[in-house]
């Protein structure tokens, strides 16, 4: 029989977290190279809670992200086939229409989200971590959009990037508001933006391949 304190730490190591609890999980890639639009979207629309996590400034990025899911959905196919259509065939059905702008917007939003927990984890691994982690929402933000964002755009980004939660209250929310397995977490946050990124790598590729990508800046 195990003791008290055994039981505790196999509890603990149990413990769900936001990323262990996400479902539906991102699609596999097809063996063609393709993701399934319903679950991806039903999937982005599952992750991007996580706003709610990082702070109330970051509620303006959840709603424009949930709004840009909810407009992909109800953007109809042209054509009668099935509503499980791949997303990279709507997004060339739709070329030269605004569901392809929608959706790099929102890409290049998860990419930023992918970049900003991946270097938590990453500061977590080697040892480096600290309190702060608005440096890592700053680069992540100067790597993914600023070059897409015109001077106003940019400076109410970096005040919202600015005022991400300290790691420790992070971990907590990310946990439920109870404490938990640190490494576990960064296990499951990698395991989760892995799957992510290789669904982003068959948009971003297609969107390349196709001359699509919009680098238009937002004023």
């Amino acid at each position: 029989n195990m003791t008290s304190a055994e039981e505790g730490s196999v509890a603990t190591a149990l413990q769900p977290n936001f990323f262990s609890n996400l479902s539906p999980p991102y699609p596999d890639v097809t063996d063609d190279g393709k993701i399934e639009t319903v679950q991806f979207l039903e999937a982005s629309k599952a992750f991007i809670q996580i706003y709610d996590l990082l702070g109330m400034t970051f509620s303006v990025v959840k709603k424009d992200m949930a709004g840009n899911v909810e407009r992909m959905q109800q953007i109809p196919s042209k054509s009668n086939e099935n509503p499980r259509k791949k997303l990279t065939d709507r997004v060339r059905e739709h070329a030269s229409n605004y569901f392809t702008v929608i959706a790099v917007l929102f890409i290049r939003a998860l990419q930023f989200t992918i970049l900003f927990m991946n270097g938590i984890c990453e500061e977590f691994e080697k040892g480096t971590g600290s309190e702060r982690l608005d440096h890592l929402a700053i680069e992540a933000y100067n790597n993914c959009l600023k070059k897409y964002h015109g001077w106003l755009v940019q400076n109410i980004f970096k005040m919202v990037v600015k005022s991400v939660p300290v790691r420790s209250v992070l971990v907590k929310s990310l946990y439920g508001n109870k404490a938990g397995p640190e490494d576990k977490l960064m296990k499951d946050v990698r395991s989760y933006t892995h799957k992510l990124e290789t669904n982003l790598q068959v948009i971003v590729q297609f969107y390349e391949e196709w001359g699509l990508d919009n680098e238009n800046k937002i004023i």
